[in-house]
């Protein structure tokens, strides 16, 4: 049997040892993220048209793309009140694109602080629910589509790698036209603005997410 050298020996172990250690490190940077799911409750500040503050339920889930990169796609369902005799229901489903602002080690700390943005299509319908005896002035229909852009920051609260509860903040930008409701004391008018314009409010959103995998 042919032996090598010890000097030769030695020096295969430790190149190979090498390897396997950057081949490992650069799996380890390189592999996909996890699959999450989670269930989410959302406040909307500062609306426009005179509504009260609006509050939902909804869902989400994660895609983490990178290790600093996760994307979150969800859809909620907000109410608020317009004025004594309507109210406004909203429906969003959009997606967010989440850059970690520290390294989250496997979401092994307390806290992982990130900037979001994201894109979002919105359906917003009033309803008429007085029980006095008015009539309805409408110059265009109690609903319309909407198409929105969001930015903002938040958190994820890690209670172990695998379960966080998440608290964001971002505002809200919708385009297009605008529904505005009136309620006079004989009457409820609504209208549409003739012209596109900007449409905004703040959401506050707290969630609980569970990773279950990694994607495909």
């Amino acid at each position: 049997m042919i032996r090598l050298p010890r000097t030769r020996f030695l020096a295969a172990i430790f190149l190979t040892s090498f390897v396997f250690t950057s081949s490992s490190r650069l799996e380890a940077q390189s592999k996909p993220g996890r699959v999450s799911l989670g269930v989410r409750s959302t406040l909307s500040l500062f609306n426009h048209n005179e509504a009260s503050t609006g509050s939902g339920v909804g869902g989400q889930f994660r895609v983490q793309l990178l290790k600093r990169l996760n994307t979150e796609w969800f859809a909620d369902y907000l109410t608020s009140k317009v004025s004594a005799g309507t109210s406004r229901n909203d429906y969003h489903i959009g997606w967010s694109v989440m850059y970690y602002l520290t390294d989250p080690m496997e979401f092994e700390r307390r806290f992982t602080p990130y900037a979001l943005a994201g894109h979002c299509f919105d359906y917003t319908q009033i309803r008429i629910h007085t029980e006095e005896n008015k009539s309805i002035e409408a110059s265009a229909p109690s609903f319309r589509w909407t198409s929105a852009v969001q930015a903002g920051f938040g958190t994820h609260f890690n209670i172990s790698p695998r379960f966080d509860f998440s608290l964001n903040a971002q505002y809200m930008m919708h385009f297009g036209k605008h529904l505005h409701v009136e309620e006079l004391p004989d009457r409820i008018r609504i209208y549409r603005e003739d012209h596109g314009g900007l449409e905004g409010h703040l959401l506050i959103t707290l969630s609980a997410n569970y990773k279950f995998g990694r994607r495909l």
